[in-house]
């Protein structure tokens, strides 16, 4: 069972206009999504008001909701809380995720393709995944179907694969393993990619002729401190991806990356589900 976090009330969040949630306790965990509504009633005491917010964890999907309510004349000493935790949604099985890729995967990698060469939104490489989802999700609800989950942070649905640089080969084979399709998004973290090229023959005599030349192979470095991309194809350990503000500063482009360049960083790929695994987050309170 989940112990209930500090909710720092002697700083009077709760009665500010935005309240200041999520609290730090809350914040400490991990990056995370919130939201919250107000409401008050009247009685001859005076104003009661009431605040539910709702906290979402981005890498674990785990969601708390805390119920607030005091007196408008006191609320300091008035106030009174209630706080329920809701457990990560529960894995979904190998058929689940297959599932999952023939329903949204295959129209998440068209929709990407048919923008390749233009800039979508403001440029960003999140909101190139951001308003894919948004514009299948309206066009699966107009035909009475569940709609993908839209991008909470930088979760963007089931999560299948995480890879990390630890040394050349050891996550040979894994891109198989995890059964990553086209249309499944990847998330990359503090990425380095170091790519040693071989110089051509005609360039590396232009260059003698110059005295600018040395010898060897060229060093190409390729550095992502946050990373967004959608999936267009996978071949052994390389993974082709459609990418904006990537190859094509501030457009939208096609980039292949090979598992056994990247020396550095994370590589997280989920698979697009549909909306009710994990539900919206909402500032709703049932009561027992």
């Amino acid at each position: 069972m989940s112990r209930d976090f500090d909710l720092n009330l002697n700083s009077l969040w709760y009665s500010k206009n935005p309240p200041a949630f999520p609290v730090p306790s809350m914040k400490a965990k991990g990056p995370c999504t919130s939201t919250y509504t107000w409401s008050w009633e009247q009685d001859f005491t005076g104003t009661r008001k009431i605040l539910i917010c709702a906290v979402r964890w981005t890498d674990t999907l785990a969601t708390t909701k805390v119920r607030v309510t005091w007196k408008d004349s006191d609320p300091r000493g008035t106030v009174e809380t209630k706080q329920i935790h809701i457990p990560p949604p529960a894995p979904m099985s190998e058929n689940d995720l297959l599932d999952a890729s023939k329903a949204y995967g295959q129209n998440v990698a068209a929709w990407a393709e048919a923008v390749v060469g233009t800039t979508v939104g403001d440029g960003e490489c999140w909101t190139l995944i951001h308003r894919a989802l948004l514009d299948l999700a309206d066009t699966y609800r107009q035909y009475g179907k569940e709609a993908p989950r839209i991008s909470q942070g930088r979760n963007h649905g089931h999560c299948i694969l995480i890879l990390e640089a630890t040394g050349p080969g050891s996550n040979t084979g894994l891109l198989q393993l995890a059964d990553v399709r086209p249309g499944d998004i990847l998330e990359m973290k503090s990425t380095h990619f170091k790519i040693i090229e071989e110089a051509s023959d005609a360039h590396e005599a232009k260059q003698e002729q110059w005295g600018r030349w040395r010898k060897g192979p060229r060093e190409k470095n390729i550095r992502m401190a946050h990373h967004t991309a959608i999936v267009a194809r996978v071949e052994g350990d390389i993974v082709t991806v459609i990418e904006q503000n990537g190859s094509v500063p501030m457009g939208v482009g096609r980039e292949s990356y090979d598992l056994e360049q990247m020396v550095r960083g994370e590589m997280k790929f989920f698979r697009v589900i549909g909306e009710s695994w994990c539900g919206n987050l909402e500032a709703t309170w049932d009561e027992d």
